[in-house]
């Protein structure tokens, strides 16, 4: 199960489809106020969106699976494991958190701006008559995202039980080492730090490089 980051939908899992190997499906969440949800609520504090995506991923917890976000998506899967945890629902057997500082710092990480380039980008780069629109929505969207994550304040040092792996690209200008190790205070199993190359959003533009990271990590 995979959740996106901020400002983002389960579309933009869409590049990692054809790379997945037999018999793993690729499941992605859907945060309200987007995509097939758009008429919904947006988000509005972390541990409510959490639980809700905790009930979403029982569904699928008989069989065996595993979980990754990707910046805000990081702070999310790993809240979303302690609500499965409070839940009694099997745990997943690996989670993956990628681009984002450990959940103590994402409150301060996200009270900063986002450029328009980026915005750009979140929306796919696309021009023409409705690109204002576009960039329009999707700016709203993130601001309300950044809002929630500026509003979250730690209240538990939960470590999650399972094996967790943190990814960072080796160019992104937002992590720097500290907030990278600093996930490790969050693991009570094994917890391992890979740097992949690229960007914030290498595993995106550079998906071949996770997606082998994932399923050589599960099928080893």
């Amino acid at each position: 199960m995979c959740f996106p980051h901020a400002g983002g939908g389960a579309s933009a899992y869409r590049s990692w489809l054809p790379l997945m190997p037999g018999g793993c499906e690729l499941w992605a969440l859907e945060y309200p106020g987007r995509g097939d949800r758009v008429g919904e609520q947006p988000p509005s504090d972390v541990e409510s969106t959490a639980r809700d995506a905790a009930f979403a991923v029982q569904w699928i917890a008989d069989a065996t699976y595993a979980v990754f976000g990707h910046s805000m998506g990081a702070l999310l899967a790993h809240e979303t494991c302690r609500q499965l945890e409070r839940l009694g629902v099997a745990m997943p057997r690996h989670l993956f958190v990628s681009g984002s500082p450990p959940p103590d710092r994402a409150a301060s990480a996200a009270r900063s701006e986002l450029g328009g380039s980026e915005v750009r980008w979140l929306h796919g780069g696309r021009d023409g008559p409705d690109r204002e629109e576009m960039e329009h929505l999707v700016a709203s969207t993130l601001r309300s995202d950044l809002a929630m994550l500026a509003a979250h304040g730690v209240r538990h040092h939960w470590k999650a039980p399972v094996p967790m792996t943190v990814v960072h690209g080796t160019d992104d200008p937002d992590l720097d080492r500290s907030d990278v190790v600093g996930w490790r205070d969050f693991a009570a199993a094994q917890c391992n730090v890979t740097a992949l190359p690229g960007d914030h959003f290498h595993c995106f533009t550079q998906p071949h490089d996770v997606v082998d990271l994932i399923t050589g990590t599960l099928f080893r």
